[in-house]
């Protein structure tokens, strides 16, 4: 078994991540790698293995997403003419209003929570540095502490 610069990782373990990519189950990723069940999941217990497979599936994943950002703005475009057309029916023109307004209303939803998360991961930073006005034992910000005393 011939090692790689791919975290140490197996020409087998790199055929298997790459049949977990693409196969619906574990057994059928074993019998697609060439691979026994049970070397399988001895595999997924790998660290390296783990991290390579998670970070093949992250890629897709961001594949994927860039390909629904890519697709939304033609959906919201599609429900736009139809909201826009007066010539079809009129329930069907709300539904496509609704459907608008309310993923409108859950992306400012999101973007509000990745906001404060932002922010509060900034004021941690700041806490980390060494803002002696947190105890470090009980985690929480000191109204007596004073620099000059």
């Amino acid at each position: 078994m011939a090692g790689n610069e791919n975290d140490g990782l197996t020409s087998k373990q790199i055929k298997f991540i790459d049949a977990m990519l693409t196969e619906p189950t574990i057994d059928k990723a074993c019998q697609k790698a060439g691979v026994s069940r049970a070397t399988g999941h001895k595999y997924l217990k790998v660290a390296a293995v783990k991290k390579t497979l998670r970070l093949k599936q992250d890629e897709m994943m961001d594949k994927t997403t860039q390909m629904l950002y890519l697709a939304s703005s033609n959906a919201v475009s599609v429900l736009n003419d139809i909201m826009m057309d007066a010539k079809i029916n009129p329930f069907i023109r709300t539904q496509a209003a609704k459907t608008i307004l309310e993923q409108s209303y859950k992306t400012h939803e999101i973007f509000g929570v990745v906001r404060q998360i932002e922010e509060l991961r900034l004021e941690i930073e700041e806490v980390s540095k060494g803002d002696q006005r947190v105890t470090r034992t009980q985690g929480i910000i000191n109204p007596n502490y004073s620099p000059l005393i």
